[in-house]
């Protein structure tokens, strides 16, 4: 399960030549496919950004179950209660092999003026007793580095993923990861440059550039 190579979407993918970016992932070794959930461009913040719900039903057609998709991570504390369940963790739990992330969102990239502070537990107990879910074979992994979020991951057997940061931090979460017992997610990290450790890792490829011909370079170099 560790041993994967995935990417995280850039935020102006869909603008421009989807078909062929979608041929070319399709021709690579691309084990998932990510998009985030940000409201605005994190790149630049006067430029557009992909609306993740729609896009990742959009690539679930396209990819056919040929390749794996996810959400890195969905952030639940800037969407009302009853609207997270219904219109994003419902809908999304059809999938079939969801990489599905959970987070409680912070202001690095947009500042969010409304905060629900939904309960991160009851959301991880609805998912795991829903039957899509289970059904359907997929992942659940929390993002973060705190105390709260790492007891839920050894309660509840959780995938772990860390935005780039300190390999301190992620050692110690490779730590806590390979005392769980049967794991429903990967230990995973968000990485803009590949780096190696003496235990298997899913690699989160962050790319910034939608350009086409940049984008395939990327994915060469890369993947291939």
């Amino acid at each position: 399960m560790n041993n994967k190579n995935s990417l995280l979407l850039p935020p102006e993918f869909f603008d421009s030549n989807f078909n062929s970016k979608v041929s070319y992932i399709l021709n690579s070794k691309i084990d998932v496919i990510y998009l985030f959930d940000h409201n605005k461009n994190p790149k630049d913040s006067t430029k557009p950004t992909y609306k993740f719900l729609d896009e990742i039903f959009n690539l679930y057609k396209k990819f056919n179950n040929q390749i794996e998709l996810g959400i890195c991570v969905l952030n639940i504390n800037n969407k009302d209660p009853k609207k997270l369940i219904t219109n994003y963790l419902n809908p999304l739990l059809e999938l079939k092999n969801l990489h599905l992330g959970l987070g409680t969102g912070d202001n690095k990239f947009e500042n969010h003026k409304i905060i629900y502070e939904n309960n991160i537990e009851y959301i991880i107990n609805y998912i795991l007793k829903n039957k899509n879910f289970i059904t359907n074979e997929s992942n659940l992994f929390l993002g973060g580095n705190s105390k709260e979020k790492l007891d839920l991951v050894k309660k509840y057997n959780l995938g772990i993923n860390q935005w780039m940061g300190l390999d301190s931090n992620f050692i110690d979460k490779q730590n806590i990861y390979k005392e769980l017992l049967n794991p429903i997610g990967s230990l995973s990290r968000c990485i803009a440059n590949e780096k190696q450790f003496g235990f298997d890792y899913e690699k989160i490829h962050i790319i910034k550039d939608s350009n086409l011909k940049i984008f395939e370079e990327t994915i060469d170099n890369i993947f291939r």
